[in-house]
């Protein structure tokens, strides 16, 4: 037996132990660990997987939500560096879940990542929108005393993306880009974000990715991530890994 199929092994049964699906890819020993949820909305899944796989230094267990959602709670943060939400769970997960995650980010401080169309999800869960800090309108609402209307979106629209920040640790190395992609306007975005990532597309939110706190842990959303076309956007591809990075503490 070779090292490699040894770790995984070893990896395997700690993660039973736990009550967690062993990992679907290994990286080098003192990588990242990251939760990966889907669920509530279809997505290109190999091209989708084919990205991760090809993340140096980062592994991944799939989750699906909601029917994993008990993962969700105090302890995680001891089997993952990490959690990338790319799930657009509805309804959402039930009061005891909902008040376990909250736990586990304000108490245990894992990293939070969340991608495109999870800003719509938990939308009946309104700390959620608080949790990442955006929210796609999925029905009329108020807001904080203010009415929001549905939110539109277009599949295939020409995005140009700038960067508003060049210095964080997640745009390093990343200049402006344009990017074919899936485009939401009219959500809300929390006003104490830091927007890493603008367009000017008319039909756009201006914001495209931001970062917040929540509790311990350290949140990035980024907007883009629809098909097979954004994942193979290299600048795409350098920002998502640099905000699991940077979300994982590293």
């Amino acid at each position: 037996m070779n090292r490699r199929m040894f770790c995984l092994g070893i990896a395997a049964i700690a993660l039973a132990a736990a009550g967690l699906p062993a990992a679907e890819k290994a990286g080098p020993e003192g990588g990242i660990r990251i939760l990966l949820t889907t669920g509530g909305h279809a997505f290109e899944e190999d091209a989708f997987y084919a990205m991760f796989d090809a993340m140096r230094g980062i592994e991944y267990t799939k989750a699906e939500l909601p029917k994993d959602a008990g993962l969700l709670k105090p302890g995680l943060e001891k089997q993952f560096d990490c959690i990338v939400m790319y799930d657009m769970c509805k309804p959402a997960i039930s009061p005891e879940q909902r008040k376990a995650f909250v736990e586990l980010l304000t108490t245990g401080g894992i990293g939070l990542v969340s991608m495109h169309h999870n800003l719509g999800a938990q939308w009946d869960w309104d700390e959620y929108r608080k949790i990442i800090g955006g929210r796609f309108i999925l029905e009329p609402t108020v807001i904080d005393g203010k009415a929001w209307t549905v939110t539109p979106w277009a599949h295939g629209q020409r995005l140009n993306v700038k960067i508003a920040n060049r210095e964080h640790p997640i745009t390093k190395g990343v200049g402006d880009f344009e990017i074919e992609d899936e485009i939401y306007g009219k959500f809300w975005v929390d006003p104490r974000a830091e927007v890493l990532l603008t367009t000017d597309h008319s039909e756009n939110n201006p914001e495209v990715a931001w970062t917040k706190t929540y509790g311990k842990s350290r949140v990035f959303h980024l907007m883009l991530g629809h098909d097979g076309k954004a994942y193979a956007n290299p600048a795409y591809r350098k920002l998502l890994e640099q905000g699991i990075r940077w979300a994982a503490g590293r």
